[in-house]
């Protein structure tokens, strides 16, 4: 118990004390009346009023004692809840933190199998940041010319292609996405082997341009990189076919392409090294 509490529990109980002394003495007075044709020694007078002051301070005492008892228990209880409540929320947020560290190891672990498959040399970036903008498309990657970054160099996932090193700084780099309205590249159908450039839309569907009407193409054809332009590696996997139209004139097939990445949802990404070209 503390001082500021010790003080108010004294306090109190002077109080009480006084005002049972008052009540004490109002009915030792009527009793007293009441008794007037009663023969009460002295000695007896005094037994009565100690004996009569003394049960009623002990009964007060008890009483303050059982509610002060009940009190402090009260307030240890919810000191006990809150520490338990900030063990339980410690205890979630390590939880969480497992959780996430196991994700990021298998989105690891997938990417470094498929690493395997490319030609050397390559290295591995994080997503540090990305264009809010609606119209371009650009995400920025902790990896920049001291790293051997160079502009043109392609970007990856074990998903597909991502895009390309667009800009440059010692530890940072700007990658231009498959869906920016700039991107742009040599495709293949790999089912018929039909090609045509993958161009983006600024939205997550690209369109796929220049495939004739008489070409083979369905919904669900798979596109892949045609490994023509230098840039990107033969055989990455690039979208979905989900639409083709054919319009009622030109000459050429309208399609919409999903890409194969999410882009909403780029972490981590492998940059193929190789020299600098002309964009």
């Amino acid at each position: 118990m503390t001082g500021g509490e010790s003080y108010f529990m004294g306090r109190h109980l002077r109080l009480i004390i006084l005002i049972s002394f008052v009540f004490f003495a109002i009915a030792l007075i009527s009793r007293w009346v009441g008794r007037q044709n009663e023969s009460l020694q002295p000695q007896g007078l005094t037994l009565e009023i100690v004996a009569s002051l003394q049960n009623i301070v002990t009964r007060s005492a008890e009483g303050i004692e059982s509610f002060w008892s009940g009190y402090f228990y009260l307030v240890g209880a919810r000191e006990e809840n809150q520490k338990l409540h900030t063990t339980l929320d410690l205890a979630r947020a390590n939880l969480t933190a497992l959780r996430e560290a196991e994700l990021a190891n298998k989105r690891l672990k997938k990417l470094l199998d498929f690493k395997q498959s490319l030609e050397p040399p390559i290295i591995a970036g994080n997503v540090v940041a990305s264009n809010p903008n609606a119209w371009f498309k650009t995400v920025v990657i902790d990896k920049g010319e001291r790293d051997g970054l160079r502009t043109g160099q392609p970007v990856v996932t074990q998903n597909g292609a991502v895009g390309r090193v667009v800009e440059l700084a010692p530890h940072y780099a700007k990658v231009l996405l498959l869906i920016d309205y700039n991107s742009s590249l040599d495709a293949m159908v790999q089912r018929t082997r039909v090609r045509g450039i993958l161009a983006g839309n600024s939205t997550n569907i690209c369109r796929l341009k220049y495939v004739l009407k008489h070409d083979d193409l369905v919904e669900g054809d798979v596109l892949i990189t045609s490994g023509l332009g230098g840039v990107f590696p033969k055989g990455l996997k690039l979208g979905t076919v989900i639409r083709v139209k054919k319009m009622a004139h030109g000459l050429f097939l309208e399609v919409d392409v999903r890409p194969a990445v999410n882009f909403n949802k780029l972490e981590e990404v492998l940059i193929i090294l190789k020299e600098e070209r002309e964009l």
